[in-house]
């Protein structure tokens, strides 16, 4: 058996609340049919507290699967503002060194 390459998922155009449908249905294939998949935000023109949940959640059952989930940096702006405005890159926030990356994980682009 070949060892599987981290699988890239980009995100583009509004990940915010009216696309979270969508959003949710790319991440939940992604977890299905990967093991390690680092996620790409820098095209996304629109983020909110729902993406922030949607890519925690997609984590989550990533790492519930033996997989895992990661975002590649530099985060797009509007995530990173949203992240920033809501205090999820507070230092005693639970979450917030899955929004930086690993120091072996590749820079998007």
């Amino acid at each position: 058996m070949t060892e599987e390459r981290i699988h890239t998922l980009v995100l583009t155009g509004d990940a915010g609340i009216k696309s979270a449908q969508n959003v949710a249905a790319s991440l939940l294939e992604a977890v299905e049919n990967h093991k390690d998949i680092a996620v790409d935000t820098q095209t996304v023109s629109a983020a909110d507290v729902t993406t922030v949940q949607t890519l925690l959640s997609a984590a989550a059952m990533a790492a519930a699967r033996k997989g895992r989930l990661t975002m590649l940096a530099p985060l797009g702006a509007p995530l990173q503002a949203t992240l920033e405005q809501t205090g999820f890159l507070s230092p005693n926030q639970e979450h917030a060194s899955f929004w930086s990356p690993d120091s072996d994980q590749p820079a998007g682009h």
